[in-house]
């Protein structure tokens, strides 16, 4: 299995927080055929970046992962993900 995580980065913005729930996860849902939900972070004391909101999508390996990300649906995410990347950070983890 392979995840794609997304953290959404603290902000007083509420443009950013608006962007991420009504574009980014859309695209996300679109990208992976399942409605995708943001969770609230309650708590990330340890960590010197500050969340808001998290979510995940995933795929059955990373080549599927790769296909997903390189479909026209994948690249409309990708730009979105460009054009808003100082206000996320992006993990791929790989469960074998």
């Amino acid at each position: 299995m392979h995840k794609m995580l997304l953290f959404l980065k603290k902000t007083d913005e509420d443009e950013i927080i608006e962007h991420f729930n009504n574009f980014t996860l859309k695209y996300l849902t679109d990208l992976s055929g399942k409605e995708i939900k943001a969770g609230k972070i309650e708590s990330n004391l340890l960590l010197e970046t500050k969340y808001t909101h998290f979510c995940e999508i995933e795929a059955e390996s990373k080549d599927k992962m790769d296909e997903l990300m390189s479909s026209g649906k994948g690249r409309i995410l990708n730009k979105d993900l460009m054009d808003f990347h100082e206000f996320v950070d992006v993990i791929f983890v790989d469960f074998p």
